[in-house]
This record gives C-alpha cells, sequence and structure tokens, in this order.
C-alpha cells in the first residue's frame, strides 16, 4: 500500500494519536526549550535596553506590528474607517476572520486578555502542528527520525518566534498541514474542513488544493483524476478548500460593497501592488536597502530548502511551495516574505530527508538556524521594520 505521493505507507495511527513517548518528548521538548530560550533572551533585551515603548513582560513582547491589527479586530470588529490616520486607506479588512474572531472567543469565555488570547491559541496551534509535521514527514519518509529532525528545523527556523506571537502563523500551519494528514488517510471531509478553514486565516489557504490535485494524479493517473464521478468524495477537499475565502469575500461584499475590500485595502493603505515575480526578486536583490534585500534573501534561501522535494515520490510538495513562493514573490513590497515563508512545513520534510543520516550537517543547520532566530528576536524585542 502506498500513500499519496507514492511512497509506501507508514503503519496507520488512530486518527492523529499513536506517537510514542520518545516522539511526544520530543515534540514537546523542542517546543519548551525554543520557546523559553527566545521569550527569556526577548525580556532580556528590552530589560537590559530600558526600551522607550517596549515594556520587558508577557505578552506584550509577543505583540507587535500586525499583532495590535489583530487584537483591534478582535475587540471591535471590521470597520471600514481608516483607523490610523497616519496610514490612510488602511482598515482592518485586510487581515482574515478566523484567527481574531477565537481570539475573540478564548477571551470571552476565559476572562484573558485579548493579547493573551491570542499567544495561548498560536502556542496551542504550534505544538499541535509540530505533532502534524512530525506525522507526515514520518508517512512520507518511513522514518522517525526524519520527522523528528523536521520537527527541531521548524523550532529553530529564522523568525519561528512569531509561531507563538499574536500572528496567525501558527493557526495556518496547523490547519494546512491537517488537511494534508487527512487528506492522505482519506478523512476526506475532515481535510476539507481544515482546508476551508486555512482560507479563512490566510489567501493562500487555497493552494493547498495544488498538492490534492498533484497527488490525485500522481496516484491515479489523469484519465482515473478527470473521473470524478466514479469516487467524488475524494474531491470534497478540493471543492471544500476556498469556502474560507469566499466567505469572507461575502462578507466583504454585504458590508462594504466590495467582495475584494482585503485586496483594496492593502493596495491603498499598505501600498501593495503585484509585478512578475522575477522582475521583484531581481529589484529586491540587487537593492541598496537592507529591508528590500534581506527578506528577498531569507526567501530565496528558503525556496533552495525546498529544492529537497524535487524527488519522485515528493514533486508535488515541491510544486505546491513554488506556487505558494511565486504568489509571495508577485508582491511589490517585500517586507513579510521570510514570515510567510516559514510556514510552508513541506521544507522541513524535504531538507530532514536528506539530512537524516548526516548528523554532523544536521547539527550545525539547527545551530546556525537558531542564532539567526535570536538575532532576529533581538530585532523583533525593539520592534525593528527588518522584522515585520
Amino acid at each position: 500500500m502506498t500513500d499519496l505521493v507514492g511512497r509506501p505507507a507508514a503503519p496507520a495511527r488512530r486518527g492523529l494519536g499513536g506517537f510514542e513517548a520518545v516522539d511526544i518528548a520530543i515534540v514537546v521538548g523542542a517546543f519548551a526549550v525554543s520557546r523559553l530560550l527566545l521569550i527569556a533572551y526577548g525580556l532580556f533585551i528590552l530589560s537590559a535596553s530600558h526600551h522607550p515603548l517596549y515594556a520587558p513582560v508577557l505578552p506584550d513582547l509577543l505583540v507587535r506590528w500586525d499583532s495590535e491589527w489583530y487584537i483591534s479586530l478582535a475587540q471591535g470588529g471590521y470597520s471600514p474607517a481608516d483607523l490610523h490616520p497616519e496610514q490612510p486607506g488602511a482598515t482592518n479588512y485586510a487581515f482574515y476572520p478566523l484567527y481574531p474572531l477565537l481570539m475573540r472567543l478564548l477571551a470571552s469565555v476565559s476572562g484573558l486578555s485579548l493579547a493573551w488570547a491570542g499567544v495561548l491559541i498560536s502556542n496551542v496551534c504550534f505544538v499541535a502542528a509540530l505533532f502534524v509535521v512530525f506525522a507526515l514527514a514520518e508517512d512520507w519518509s518511513a522514518d522517525k527520525n526524519v520527522g523528528r529532525l523536521a520537527v527541531l528545523l521548524l523550532c529553530c527556523v529564522p523568525e519561528g518566534f512569531v509561531f507563538s506571537a499574536v500572528y496567525t502563523e501558527a493557526l495556518f500551519l496547523l490547519l494546512t498541514s491537517a488537511a494534508m494528514l487527512l487528506f492522505e488517510r482519506r478523512q476526506y471531509l475532515a481535510a476539507g474542513l481544515c482546508a476551508a478553514l486555512s482560507s479563512a486565516v490566510r489567501s493562500n489557504g487555497v493552494l493547498v488544493i495544488v498538492y490534492f490535485g498533484l497527488s490525485l494524479l500522481r496516484q491515479r493517473g489523469p484519465r482515473r483524476t478527470l473521473a470524478f464521478w466514479t469516487e467524488p468524495e475524494i474531491y470534497l477537499p478540493i471543492v471544500m478548500a476556498p469556502l474560507g475565502l469566499f466567505a469572507f469575500w461575502w462578507m466583504a461584499m454585504l458590508t462594504t460593497g466590495d467582495a475584494f475590500a482585503q485586496a483594496s485595502t492593502a493596495a491603498h493603505g499598505w501600498g501593495w501592488h503585484s509585478n512578475w515575480p522575477w522582475t521583484n526578486m531581481v529589484e529586491r536583490v540587487t537593492s541598496t536597502s537592507l529591508r528590500e534585500r534581506w527578506p528577498m534573501i531569507a526567501s530565496l534561501m528558503m525556496f533552495l530548502g525546498s529544492l529537497t522535494l524535487l524527488r519522485r515520490s515528493s514533486w508535488p510538495l515541491f510544486v505546491y511551495c513554488l506556487v505558494n513562493f511565486l504568489l509571495f514573490w508577485a508582491g511589490t513590497s517585500p517586507n513579510s516574505l521570510l514570515r510567510y515563508s516559514i510556514v510552508l512545513f513541506p521544507i522541513y520534510y524535504g531538507v530532514a530527508r536528506a539530512l537524516a543520516n548526516r548528523r554532523l550537517a544536521a547539527g550545525v543547520l539547527l545551530l546556525g538556524c537558531f542564532a539567526v532566530q535570536m538575532i532576529m528576536m533581538r530585532l523583533w524585542a525593539h520592534g525593528s521594520v527588518l522584522v515585520v
């Protein structure tokens, strides 16, 4: 029996469980140690520098930039008004609804502040996502060492502290990875639900259908794949994936008269426009501004990591990552390119598979990545525009 990327399927687990004690210890330990080190370092930096704007306390350390938008959205809901006079055209329609909705629900039930609710949601989702990515990497490779290394890479990746901040990355990572895992385990309705929810977190959540479609094509061949009426249930995830995005468009149409209010406010308030990806890549890499050059170079390094997926067994994963990168690079603003890239979890599987039997190289990579993440944590703590 093979999985949907053509490899021998790993022994089936019940649902998402069935992890051995050592696997649980590695996942929880990697999460706890990486988060404690990052948070302790961030708080130390703020305490030592006596920053005039940021206090060395939690959850404030994990609230930066877009976090404020999510908190205000959770507090007051959507509004077509410009909430920041210094940024005309910027409204909270630029942000998708699921994460702030969860923040509001948790805060109202628990009595936590919205900031603490956001931090709690992000960290719980990140831990859960680590287990899901572990399971996927093990299933794809039939090797526990690959799953373990993939988890360690996720915890050490530069700017990975946003998985614990009031940002959507952890929730998005959980939903997209869970959609893939459930799809491969033939739980199609649940996979479709996760995919639909992911497109209510970020618009590129719909791109998981690229992997669904190519996996079916690889497994069934062109003729059987096009004959969707023979087994219609396996196409449920493809049909359901855009529903979260469609729901947001419908809500925007009802409240503003513009179904694409998100794109409109992103263009007017943030200056987001599109151009050919290769044109933007050349302009950013050759720019004299570190703010423009660094995010593009960082995303290109993540893309190089995705080349490890160019195997007969994992090319659908590479195409999924490639389509996402092309979408990211098409934006004329380089802001957030690294943050967008680190949620492409198949990259960690590909790199882990390539280095699973090379412990020295894997150790050097982990230490190097975590060192860069610590440097970026320092910049994040001070609210640097290099970490947005």
